[in-house]
């Protein structure tokens, strides 16, 4: 018997150069000469006194051919770490021609049909030569069990045994599993770093019942061979029995640690691997890395495209990442979209950032799933033992955040932080509360004022979702609605959104302000076919006019699904409903899509407002949206008008609309009604207060451009 992957396959190839590597050749070198050795020795004594033609031979000649034919008909059997073991066939044949005919022939042809199914399946020499001499010692050994007790000489004598007796024949057989469990479970106890005691427990559990009845046929095979050869072949049909049963058993073994769609690893074998990585670099003073895996915009494409399109693009994935990483790493699926990655044997820190990008780059490359030519981008976040955790589960929970962090910008690769520990523990627990605050009123909304830049007069308001959550206290839109994208949970707040904004605004057109409402999109909403039929109905239900209702979808969103996107965007424009281009130059669309969507206001990002008055080339990215925007007869609102002074620039730039806290900050809908109708003094350009000078030295200094001294 001998295995064909490791463990237990002797013997594998560590890292060149280690202490393990050289023990583990050494202790295979050693087996292999002696091995050679004593088949020498025993070609030399006994060849020369076989009778090669005479009929006594012909039992062992037809349970030679058994052992060729047995040998290249191998039991597989899969071990609890997910490794397979093929256990062979020819062990019953190759017993019993050990006991009954010349233990040179025995030793030549298992010898010899060892040494073909090796170089078939392009062993390494040194496994070939380890895999004859352990064949070799243990029929030696076989051969010594049987004739001993019986006064029969081991080599010289009697060449063929006409008579088999019972008891030595099982002896033999139980020292052939005994012998061959030992010397192989010793070069894989090496390999592996296991106790040998905990191979041979393993090697007994996976194979013990399949090799008692291989080697229990063993006798059985001697003595009906001793006695009537027309009866051997009938051998054949209870080990047919006996691959078939092991094959099942096999197959079902395989599936409970293998994933249905990919093939790949799952959870439970990732984590058997991994443990044992661990404990050997424990032991060793090494290192391991385990790094999560997670596809962008995967719910997107199986929403779009369908499930059949996601699995194609699964099984993708899942050959490019083994192609991409060396053979010693694991590359499991966890679940869904999500991938693991344990590197057993980590070099230094850089090691596992380069295996990363090396992962990264050949996903980045374009595929076809089911026919559909798609771009996939990845975010990796990996933690490192023991430099940031001493078990496997804490491992996979910091790997998981900094895959959190890398998912941030999408497409990148974070490494495991201590600062990020607070932050994480607080999004769990938030990922766990929202789905509770979706349902309840711990989320509300507010609404922020919209003022014509020239006059400072209200023209609308931006619907904002806020979360005050009972024990964190108020939650930030930038923290939950990415969460609440990724849970699903976006769909029904947005729902919610719209629905309240439109109830408010007929609220507010009742008591006379007629003014409009945005309402911001996720991508997840925008592949949704059927948001143009819900906004339709909440539009009727609040008797709010459509083109009162502006939505608002940045450019990413947009870019994500792009004919989705435009045909629900066109759908929603054939209503009458207003479209704008929120957060306007922090993507990375083509200018196109401006011309296609027909929207009807830009909104200048906050980011480009707040820096204009101390950084150059905000202020040129304002200036030059304002008047693209102009050029193309669309308006434009500026986010994040903080001061005076801010305005008055924007003012003079020729901005339309004015949004941000200036202006006024964002208010539930009755305090939101109670300042409406409070008489105030608005906002408005300062210069309409006898400061048109001081407005006209804001615009001089960001028109003069790069070559201001």
């Amino acid at each position: 018997m001998v295995a064909s992957t490791p463990p237990p396959s002797p013997p594998t190839q560590p890292s060149a150069g280690s202490a393990r590597s050289f023990t583990v050749s050494a202790y295979a070198g050693t087996v292999s000469v002696v091995g050679a050795a004593a088949l020498l020795a025993v070609c030399v004594v006994q060849l020369p006194r076989v009778p090669w033609g005479s009929r006594a031979l012909w039992a062992s000649y037809l349970l030679t051919a058994l052992l060729f034919a047995g040998e290249l008909r191998r039991l597989r059997v899969v071990r609890k770490d997910g490794d397979t073991d093929r256990l062979t066939v020819s062990s019953t044949f190759a017993v019993a021609l050990v006991m009954t005919g010349p233990l040179s022939l025995a030793l030549l042809a298992q010898v010899t049909a060892t040494a073909l199914d090796d170089l078939r399946r392009r062993r390494p020499p040194l496994v070939v030569a380890f895999n004859i001499g352990q064949y070799v010692l243990t029929l030696i050994l076989v051969r010594s069990a049987f004739a001993l007790p019986q006064g029969l000489p081991v080599v010289n004598g009697n060449l063929i045994v006409e008579t088999v007796q019972v008891a030595p024949a099982i002896g033999a057989a139980i020292v052939y599993f005994a012998a061959n469990n030992l010397i192989v479970g010793g070069v894989v106890a090496l390999d592996s770093g296991q106790s040998i005691l905990e191979v041979l427990r393993e090697d007994f559990r996976v194979q013990g019942l399949d090799s008692a009845i291989l080697l229990g046929l063993a006798p059985i095979t001697a003595v009906i061979s001793s006695h009537s050869l027309t009866l051997v072949p009938l051998i054949a049909l209870p080990l047919l029995g006996v691959q078939r049963n092991a094959w099942i058993a096999a197959q079902r073994q395989h599936e409970s640690l293998h994933d249905e769609l990919t093939g790949l690893p799952n959870r439970s074998l990732f984590r058997i691997r991994a443990e044992r990585a661990l404990e050997r670099a424990a032991e060793e003073g090494g290192r391991i890395a385990v790094m999560l895996v997670d596809l962008d915009h995967f719910k997107d494409i199986n929403d779009t495209l369908g499930h059949h399109v996601g699995d194609g693009l699964l099984r993708e994935v899942s050959a490019r990442m083994i192609a991409a990483l060396p053979p010693a790493i694991t590359v499991a699926r966890l679940g869904g979209d999500e991938f693991a990655i344990l590197v057993p044997e980590l070099g230094d820190l850089a090691e596992v950032r380069r295996l990363a990008d090396q992962a990264l780059s050949r996903l980045r490359e374009p595929l076809v799933a089911e026919g559909i030519r798609l771009g996939v981008a990845a975010s990796i976040g990996f933690a490192v033992y023991p430099e940031d955790a001493g078990s496997i589960e804490t491992l996979l929970q910091r790997a998981d955040i900094a895959l959190y962090q890398a998912k941030v910008n999408r497409g990148e690769v974070h490494g495991y932080r201590s600062d990020l520990d607070s932050h994480s523990v607080r999004r769990l627990s938030l990922h766990g509360d929202l789905h509770e605050a979706a349902q309840g009123t711990d989320i509300d909304f507010a609404y922020q004022p919209q003022v014509a830049a020239e006059t400072g007069e209200v023209v609308g308001f931006e619907a904002l979702m806020r979360w005050q959550h009972p024990v964190h206290g108020p939650v930030s839109p930038e923290v939950f609605v990415p969460l609440a994208e990724s849970s699903g949970l976006i769909a029904p707040l947005t729902r919610r959104c719209v629905r309240s904004a439109l109830l408010n605004l007929a609220m507010m057109r009742a008591r006379g302000h007629d003014h409009c409402v945005a309402v911001n999109l996720s991508a997840r909403l925008l592949a949704d076919l059927e948001l143009p039929r819900w906004v339709a109905e909440f539009l009727a239900d609040a008797g709010v006019p459509a083109d009162r209702l502006t939505i608002e979808v940045t450019e990413s969103s947009i870019t994500a699904d792009p004919n989705r996107a435009m045909r629900v965007l066109a759908e929603l424009r054939d209503l009458g409903v207003g479209l704008a281009i929120d957060d306007f130059g922090t993507g990375y669309s083509s200018l196109s899509y401006l011309t296609k969507l027909h929207p009807d206001e830009i909104k200048i990002d906050k980011s480009f407002v707040m820096a204009m008055r101390h950084d150059e080339n905000s202020a040129v990215i304002v200036r030059s949206t304002i008047e693209l925007a102009h050029g193309l007869g669309l308006r434009t609102v500026a986010e994040g008008v903080e001061d005076q002074a801010s305005y008055d620039a924007l003012a003079a730039l020729g901005c339309d609309r004015m949004q941000g806290f200036h202006v006024a900050r964002p208010m539930r809908a009755n305090d939101l009604l109670a300042w409406l109708e409070i008489p105030r003094q608005r906002v408005g350009p300062s210069w309409h207060a006898g400061n048109r000078a001081g407005g006209a030295e804001v615009v001089a200094l960001h028109r003069s451009g790069r070559n201001h001294a």
